[in-house]
């Protein structure tokens, strides 16, 4: 598949002003001669936390005994405050996980039906099978992105919730926001739309387009985040749900606790939140390795290479996906992660830092 790599280019010629550029070959070498293991399979934000976020975990460290009731308010309250809605429309949650999972019990078990793209989060797709939903599965188009007219004409009278993922994992592509939100918008009015935001922070300027529009209109709409990808939080588990005050109340019913997160996870997320720089930055180094990694997978001959706006990238490797994987782990003390779909085995690359990608690239050119 030809891919439009104009946006590409332009991140390839500023890289070099965002990140430091080190010898390929060396880099290469010393990871391999450390044995220290480069992690590119988690889609994790490889710069880590702020200095302004440790400072905020270490100075939070000494309350660790306190129940975060006041804190779990003040970011509930900050991100209503900056999405433009009321704090009624918000809740936190250990992780987006957690958010899906009471999405899951409310709409999607006992046998009522879900319609998901295929391939999306495995994490969603697998909690609605394991608590007895019936899954409506639509496979991606041509171009890897989730097919919305295909969905249109799938969902039934009978579909109880409808999960989209944008930009979508394990592809990383997204569909166009308008048309999102027109087809959000439709189906909302027959039944409750769950839209997963987790890569929202990373797409590039003037494709970012959230639902939480639909949201400020009383839809049926479900948005959710999290602070495990651009703020660079996975550890400590901090997610949160956008909705209109009812359905919120419905998602609450089915949390075990007033709140999974705990204190330093909120103390670390607010930071992170207004943090402004770290997410700039991380934004840009992020597509600058995307930038790197492309013409090389291409030079390379790899196949089908998603268009990605996520952290991540994935393809189908030339001689095969299981064994490019098992080469880079054993050989280069590289992690990657593998996925099938379509009858066919795929790598996913999530981006690591400037010293990663070098070390990957080097091992891709050696593997050939």
């Amino acid at each position: 598949m030809k891919l439009n790599r104009r946006q590409w280019l332009a991140n390839v010629a500023a890289s070099t002003t965002v990140l430091a550029v080190a010898p390929r070959t060396a880099l290469g070498q010393s990871r391999r001669s450390s044995g220290e293991f480069i992690k590119l399979d988690q889609n994790e934000n490889p710069y880590g936390i702020s200095k302004k976020v440790e400072e905020a975990i270490v100075s939070a460290a000494g309350q660790a005994n306190r129940y975060p009731l006041r804190e779990l308010a003040a970011l509930r309250d900050l991100i209503a405050e900056r999405e433009q809605v009321s704090s009624e429309c918000v809740l936190m949650g250990g992780g987006s996980t957690e958010v899906f999972s009471l999405a899951c019990l409310a709409y999607g078990a006992n046998g009522k039906e879900v319609l998901v793209a295929d391939p999306t989060y495995s994490g969603f797709v697998g909690y609605i099978e394991r608590i007895g939903g019936q899954l409506l599965r639509v496979p991606v188009n041509e171009q890897w992105q989730t097919d919305l007219g295909a969905m249109s004409k799938r969902v039934s009278k009978s579909t109880s919730l409808v999960y989209l993922c944008n930009p979508n994992n394990p592809t990383g592509t997204i569909v166009d926001g308008m048309k999102l939100r027109q087809f959000c918008e439709a189906q909302a009015r027959e039944r409750v739309v769950l839209v997963d935001e987790a890569y929202f922070e990373l797409v590039e300027d003037g494709r970012r387009i959230s639902m939480v529009e639909l949201v400020r209109q009383n839809a049926n709409v479900i948005v959710v985040r999290t602070f495990s990808k651009i703020f660079g939080l996975a550890g400590l588990r901090v997610g949160y749900a956008i909705a209109k005050p009812d359905l919120i109340a419905e998602l609450r019913r089915w949390q075990t606790t007033f709140c999974a997160v705990n204190r330093l996870g909120i103390i670390a997320a607010r930071a992170a939140y207004l943090d402004a720089e770290h997410i700039t930055l991380s934004r840009q180094r992020i597509a600058a390795a995307r930038a790197k990694l492309y013409p090389v997978l291409e030079q390379l001959g790899h196949k089908a290479i998603l268009d990605s706006q996520a952290n991540f990238i994935g393809f189908q490797a030339k001689g095969g996906s299981p064994q490019l994987i098992e080469r880079l782990r054993t050989g280069y003390n590289i992690g990657v992660r593998p996925f099938d779909f379509l009858g066919k085995n795929w790598v996913r690359v999530s981006m690591g830092t400037n010293a990663e990608m070098d070390a990957l690239l080097a091992a891709l050119k050696e593997i050939g």
